[in-house]
């Protein structure tokens, strides 16, 4: 009887040895998807407060030293984070270059991290100085037109208040050590 609890504790014990890797690697992974979806979360809630921001005519200037004020980990604009504002208007001018199109009306970006809009326009227009940064001439500077911005969405005379956030995300697991890689930075976007 002995020799037979032996063998079954011997057998548990290697069974054990072959499945521990996987159970640490599903661990793992739950961990830092976790940990990795609060930061995703962070990031959002602040993007959208940014937008709030400056929908209400706030300044974009201070619109970005309430963001860096009400930051908080893994948002650090001072080494690893970037946020991006962009007014974007609908040309009501009759009769100017721009009339009726979708332009980039304002733009202030504020961080440490190198990261760059994801509105993109047809080529670089010329802003203004703090703290508005309102574009030189957004109803003849065909430059100022959005490439990738829905038709739809405004009106002619419009404006859409966008906030875009980018930030490392720092893995506090193994994970990568396996062979899967998770996202090193973070992005969000608010429109309103």
């Amino acid at each position: 009887m002995k020799k037979g609890l032996s063998s079954s504790s011997g057998q548990s014990i290697v069974e054990f040895a072959l499945i521990l890797p996987l159970v640490m690697v599903v661990l793992l992974g739950v961990i830092e998807l976790s940990y990795a979806l609060l930061d995703e979360h962070v990031v959002t809630k602040l993007t959208r407060e940014g937008s709030n921001l400056i929908s209400r005519d706030t300044s974009l200037q201070d619109a970005a030293t309430a963001m860096r004020s009400m930051s908080t980990r893994p948002v650090n604009f001072d080494t690893s984070s970037k946020v991006i504002f962009s007014v974007v208007r609908r040309v009501a001018t009759t009769g100017a270059s721009n009339f009726n199109r979708d332009v980039l009306y304002q733009r202030y970006e504020y961080g440490a991290l190198s990261a760059t809009s994801q509105l993109t326009t047809r080529g670089a227009g010329s802003f203004g100085p703090a703290p508005d940064y309102q574009a030189a001439n957004s109803d003849n500077d065909t430059s100022l037109q959005l490439t990738n911005l829905p038709s739809n969405l405004l009106i002619t005379g419009g404006m859409l208040y966008v906030t875009e956030i980018y930030t490392t995300h720092t893995l506090i697991t193994p994970f990568d050590r396996f062979g899967i890689s998770v996202p090193s930075t973070l992005y969000s976007i608010a429109y309103f």
